[in-house]
């Protein structure tokens, strides 16, 4: 059991399986921190999928709705727990986040609702085991 878990979450089914796993590995006395992220890339890195990136106000309620549907997870466990969302690289702000939480464990989905089904782990979950200052646990679908 881990006392402060950040899980983040995109609303696709494997951030949802990931979400049960660290609404289980938070400790009964322990804080889960719910965390979405709307992407925002630089220009330059962005792909032909406008739509992706330029949703503004409709890809805000919907990292919101991903939080709550994840704090009604833990408020059915009695687990205690925080929401937020942010903007930006999502790798980057989930390990800033979770350096600033000073979490124990970040638990994520090897692969999210952008990932490409061929792929073993998505380029996010990837990203943030190469850069998280704490333990990864990767969940599979």
């Amino acid at each position: 059991m881990y006392e402060t878990v950040l899980v983040p979450v995109d609303g696709s089914d494997e951030s949802r399986t990931a979400a049960a796993e660290a609404v289980d590995l938070t400790a009964s006395d322990g804080t889960v921190h719910i965390l979405a992220v709307v992407e925002k890339l630089p220009m330059h890195r962005r792909s032909g999928k406008a739509e992706k990136f330029d949703g503004g106000d409709k890809s805000r309620a919907e990292a919101k709705a991903a939080t709550e549907t994840v704090a009604e997870q833990a408020d059915a466990a009695e687990v205690s727990h925080e929401t937020a969302v942010a903007e930006g690289v999502p790798s980057r702000e989930i390990c800033a986040y979770a350096e600033r939480v000073d979490a124990d464990a970040i638990v994520v989905g090897k692969r999210g609702a952008s990932e490409s089904a061929g792929e073993i782990l998505g380029s996010t979950t990837e990203r943030i085991l190469k850069n998280a200052p704490t333990t990864v646990v990767a969940v599979p679908a």
